[in-house]
């Protein structure tokens, strides 16, 4: 009887090593073909990718955003030029202003001397003008674009107090919200864009003001309040000269899947 159990034993013993050794085989081949499907699904989904052309066409789109951002720069060094000659003719004005003022004032005390038998007489004193809307609009819009955007800002915000009947009203609120969006102030930039387009609806600049509003909007992840202004730049102003910028940035936000 002893040998009997003895034996079964030692059959029973590499029996069940062997099924372990199987089951842990399936087991290991089980995750192998769990992976090979997980493999298989994303070479399928890189394929289709590659095929729908849209890795293509994003990078065309970043490729046309480099070429608009080496174009804006080539402008900002043609302002910053600008602006240089503009400083540079103001203060030769002002010099040749200040040397008439001098002599005028070196005539009026040699004049002003007292003679004998004459009364002295007082000069009168010279009427000062106040400056004109144009001359406070050409000096705010001259820090503007020599890059002073919160002199700029202060500028526009008191010129809109000061002329509140000025033709150059709509110019100024333009200004103002280029100004507030050079400082990062994209929700005051919205708010100012938008005054302009419902208070001034015939500004020449209402199409490059609604591009504006869009680039704020964006700034601020605001897409579904973008892409309306972009389509509404499309639809009212079609011959306008930034109407291939909007096109292009309409079809970026169009691809951006929420």
């Amino acid at each position: 009887m002893k040998k009997l159990i003895l034996l079964a034993y030692l059959f029973v013993t590499p029996l069940h090593a062997a099924l372990f050794e199987d089951t842990d085989a399936r087991k290991k081949l089980q995750e192998m073909l769990i992976k090979e499907t997980e493999l298989e699904a994303r070479i399928v989904n890189l394929e289709a990718v590659i095929k729908s052309g849209s890795l293509n066409d994003m990078l065309n789109q970043i490729e046309l955003m480099k070429q608009e951002v080496s174009k804006l720069r080539g402008d900002m060094e043609t302002l910053r030029h600008l602006n240089a000659t503009v400083e540079q003719r103001q203060k030769d004005l002002y010099q040749d202003l200040d040397g008439r003022l001098r002599r005028i004032e070196e005539k009026s005390t040699a004049g002003s001397l007292p003679t004998p038998n004459k009364v002295a007489e007082t000069p009168p004193t010279p009427e000062i003008k106040a400056p004109s809307d144009q001359e406070v609009y050409d000096q705010a819009n001259a820090l503007l674009d020599g890059l002073k955007n919160k002199e700029a800002f202060q500028a526009f915000t008191d010129f809109i107090k000061q002329f509140p009947n000025s033709a150059l009203l709509p110019d100024a609120k333009y200004a103002l919200a280029n100004a507030q969006f050079n400082l990062k102030n994209y929700k005051a930039t919205i708010g100012t864009y938008q005054k302009l387009l419902d208070q001034h609806p015939d500004f020449a600049k209402n199409p490059e003001a609604l591009l504006g509003l869009a680039n704020a909007q964006i700034q601020l992840a605001l897409i579904p309040e973008a892409k309306k202004s972009l389509k509404d730049l499309i639809k009212k102003y079609p011959k306008s000269d930034v109407i291939q910028n909007a096109q292009k940035r309409l079809k970026v936000l169009e691809s951006i899947k929420p």
